[in-house]
């Protein structure tokens, strides 16, 4: 009892280690029957496979883009559902089916710019008076020898009014080149000689075709000329190098008629 009393703590510590070696052998001997256990495990599990190909959605996509993105309604065009067909009968007795009638169904076959020329002829002997020439609405295509004569000084106004002479280059009674200013658009730094006039498209005409009604002759209009579409009255307001604008008479609608020469053969 004497030994039990004075070793007392050693032989409580001598216990708690052995527990903790015992705990200690244990807990190896556990872990590799874990490892064992996991590795017969894995070796049993089946080989993996390759992820399966992705599904080809483009058809389902498409599909829903056009679900989601419903064309527009188009109520007008050549369909007939809403939209009654006219026919007409030609001289020769055949029946043409007419899709657009009144100024829709116009076509700008051709435009013909109208020109104003200003020549330098030549001066008078000993003076400082220029012979010009005038030429108005002169279609290039074509000769024109209508011509108005002006007998000009420097600031002096001419008879055909459309412009003054500002100065000249060269002697006074045979000038090289006259310097000219346009009345109409301000133009001054315009210069003239014998063999370099001044040209100026002031205006255009327009031929047009109505294939609804193909005996009205629409050519060689100009702008404030009128004429009837079916019984309606229009009038052309404006004639561009590329356009024609004609106007209804009764609801003052202007429809825009753009003229393409490659698609109408000029």
């Amino acid at each position: 009892m004497d030994f039990l009393k004075k070793h007392y703590e050693k032989i409580v510590l001598c216990v708690v280690l052995l527990g903790v070696a015992g705990a200690v052998f244990w807990m190896k001997t556990a872990l590799e029957k874990v490892q064992e256990q996991l590795a017969t495990a894995e070796s049993a599990a089946p080989h993996k496979t390759a992820p399966p190909q992705p599904m080809d959605l483009s058809a389902y996509r498409q599909a829903l883009a056009q679900i989601t993105n419903p064309p527009a309604v188009v109520l007008s065009g050549e369909h007939n559902l809403f939209n009654p067909v006219t026919w007409k009968r030609k001289a020769n007795g055949d029946l043409i089916k007419i899709i657009k009638t009144g100024p829709d169904a116009l076509v700008v076959t051709n435009i013909i710019p109208l020109y104003t020329i200003i020549s330098f002829e030549n001066a008078n002997p000993g003076s400082s008076v220029y012979v010009m020439s005038v030429q108005t609405n002169v279609d290039l295509r074509k000769p024109n020898n209508r011509k108005i004569i002006d007998h000009a000084k420097k600031g002096d106004k001419v008879k055909s009014g459309l412009y003054t002479v500002l100065g000249i280059k060269g002697a006074e009674d045979d000038p090289s080149e006259i310097n000219l200013e346009i009345i109409q658009t301000g133009e001054s730094n315009v210069w003239v000689s014998t063999n370099t006039p001044y040209k100026r498209a002031d205006s255009f005409l327009a031929d047009l075709k109505y294939d609804p009604d193909p005996s009205l002759s629409l050519v060689k209009k100009r702008v404030n000329d009128e004429f009837n579409l079916d019984n309606e009255p229009y009038k052309i307001v404006e004639i561009t190098n590329d356009a024609v604008r004609v106007q209804a008479r009764r609801t003052t609608k202007v429809t825009e008629l753009k003229w393409i020469p490659s698609r109408n053969g000029d």
